[in-house]
């Protein structure tokens, strides 16, 4: 970031904290001639002589000086003027003073009192200046213009109290000098705090928290976010060693931020550096920032070759920590594609993370028989085209995009775990139709629920199963769970207990897409699988290709040789259906027989078959 807005200085925080005081001071004189308005009235009014319009005046303009304090007390005025302005408050001292003449060195050396402890609430040395001058020359005053024989005390009296004044300014003044001394270790003490919180050493460029509080106060949408990470920096390291690569990272800094001092530069982490630019080419900018950091660094006569990669984004509304995800995601397409280049996020892929931010949130606020129903595909046999099962799938009725594609919100929902409660609705929901059609008299037909690894990973996952199965009445043998490759890639002890309890129940187990993935042939065989399913790219290209073909023959014949079943998926052309069949598939799923269809509508097909 620029220089000169490096936050922290002692005296930005010595001012706070003397402005704080002066603030203080108001209050306290309010209170004070408030106060001293109210007594003064009621003393004058119970005394012999009664109360007369000018004390009532005396009073009130007692109480407006103190509503002025109070006012510049919390007012901007700048510290040179501030400290003036409220001390005229002291002249309340000889004002106090004269309808008391008579016993005058009682009233100013009370008052006297009173307003330089007052003073030393915002241990000024004017302000004690000032009260200690007035105080002294309002007992003066007492002392050397009072009639003969109305007052009550001797020179000496005169001299003590004018002594015990300046002994008390002179305290307050030693008072003052240790607090201002205590005050400045403290803000000296938070500012290095404050500099290990929001700088990095190395570079003494801001780091990245205190970019981001930044960029929010300052950036407006259509602003550029550069994230720039320097190619290969750990070559550097390792071929000079650390201390080397520290110095380097320095100048780079350094570089940066004087070549480009209209903007806000900041360390990032290891060797990445980010950068917050207004009105600028982004093609222009980069070319810029590749071209300073690519000039040679010299340190201790070494010759040091330094490239970077950049990636860009634009302020959108979303959090600067969103827009600088966005950056990385650009970032590791510019490291992608070749080093020493940038690359820029586009307007799309902003949006597209912003709707998905919005429906993850939506997520959570979801309720789960309002806006989600369950769809029924029916899966056909290959010879005779009879329904055999169908497939459960799960849509979301969006309140606000309407129907929200499964490809667009299952990945939300795996990400942040949802799918644990949605796949365990859509499994009750699932189970409860096919319990429903049984009841109805009508043939068993096997449903198929999609399940995620993360909910394989669920030691209780079994126990939850067999409960709606219970609570259901639906066969086990009649429930299918269905799951992709992605179970084998992590977490395959707990899975693999998982599937073999429930195999033991009687459960069907079916594995998804197979061929796509991360699935070997030992896993295969170990697994308990009873059902294989051919995705839709393997069947559609077999139709023109000879090795897709093979590879879908050799699927089945697989299936066939471990006791499965064979599932294609994705049929819409005739001839796909008839070259599966050829190849002796057993079950064929798609829209060329049946869409997705409410149970409502499956159920006249099942009428047709009984």
């Amino acid at each position: 970031m620029k220089a000169h807005e490096r936050p922290s200085s002692t005296n930005f925080h010595y001012h706070r904290e003397v402005n704080a005081n002066y603030q203080l001071f108001g209050m306290i004189i309010f209170v004070l001639t408030s106060c001293g308005s109210i007594l003064y009235i009621f003393s004058s009014n119970i005394s012999s002589s009664g109360l007369q319009w000018s004390e009532v005046w005396r009073a009130f303009l007692i109480f407006i000086v103190g509503g002025v304090q109070f006012l510049i007390g919390k007012s901007s005025l700048s510290d040179r003027w501030k400290p003036h302005m409220m001390s005229s408050v002291f002249l309340l001292i000889p004002f106090i003073n004269y309808p008391y003449i008579n016993n005058g060195a009682q009233t100013v050396w009370a008052a006297s009192l009173l307003f330089v402890l007052a003073s030393l609430v915002v241990i000024n040395r004017t302000m004690l200046l000032y009260a200690t001058a007035i105080s002294v020359l309002s007992l003066l005053y007492v002392w050397l213009k009072a009639p003969a024989g109305m007052s009550n005390f001797s020179s000496t009296d005169h001299i003590a109290r004018i002594g015990l004044i300046l002994i008390a300014t002179l305290i307050s003044l030693l008072i003052h000098r240790q607090y201002v001394s205590r005050l400045e270790r403290n803000i000296d003490y938070l500012a290095r705090f404050k500099e290990q919180a929001f700088f990095d050493s190395v570079t003494e460029l801001a780091n990245r928290s205190f970019f981001v509080i930044e960029t929010e106060k300052k950036a407006v949408a259509g602003d550029i976010i550069c994230l720039i990470d320097l190619d290969d920096f750990k070559t550097v390291n390792d071929a000079f060693g650390y201390r080397t690569g520290d110095r380097t990272l320095h100048i780079i800094g350094k570089r940066l931020m004087t070549r480009f001092s209209d903007c806000i530069v900041a360390k990032a982490s290891g060797s990445a550096f980010l950068l917050h630019a207004t009105s600028a080419q982004p093609d222009q900018l980069c070319d810029e920032i590749l071209a300073s950091i690519s000039e040679r660094v010299q340190i201790d006569f070494k010759q040091i070759n330094v490239t970077a990669s950049i990636g860009v984004s634009f302020v959108n509304g979303e959090s600067i920590d969103h827009v600088i995800n966005d950056a990385e995601i650009a970032l590791f397409t510019a490291k992608s594609n070749r080093k020493n280049t940038f690359a820029i996020t586009d307007q799309v892929t902003q949006n597209e993370r912003k709707r998905a931010m919005q429906l993850t949130r939506d997520l959570y606020d979801a309720d789960l028989d309002r806006d989600f129903f369950v769809l029924f595909q029916p899966q056909v046999s290959a010879t005779n085209h009879c329904i055999t099962g169908a497939e459960a799938l799960v849509r979301w009725n969006h309140p606000k995009y309407g129907l929200i594609s499964p490809l667009e919100f299952i990945p939300l929902a795996e990400r942040t775990r949802f799918i644990e409660t949605l796949g365990g609705w859509v499994m009750r929901k699932a189970c409860l139709q096919g319990q429903q059609w049984l009841e109805q008299g009508r043939k068993p037909i096997t449903i198929a629920v999609n399940v995620s690894p993360s909910q394989l990973r669920q030691e209780d996952f079994t126990k939850k199963v067999l409960e709606i199965l219970r609570s259901t009445g639906f066969p086990p043998y009649l429930l299918e769970i269905e799951m992709t490759e992605h179970i084998f890639i992590e977490g395959m002890a707990q899975i693999i207990e998982t599937l073999n309890e429930l195999h033991l129940h009687g459960i069907r187990i079916a594995l998804d897409d197979f061929g796509t993935g991360f699935s070997s042939m030992q896993t295969l065989v170990e697994l308990p699988f009873d059902q294989l399913k051919i995705p839709k790219e393997i069947v559609r290209a077999a139709i023109d290709s000879e090795e897709k073909r093979a590879i879908v023959k050799m699927i089945i014949q697989l299936g066939d040789r471990l006791k499965m079943t064979i599932v294609a998926e994705g049929i819409e052309a005739m001839v796909e259906a008839e070259l599966l069949t050829g190849l002796g598939c057993q079950t064929l799923q798609g829209y060329l027989f049946h869409k997705p269809l409410e149970a409502l509508s499956v159920e006249p097909l099942l009428d047709q078959q009984a």
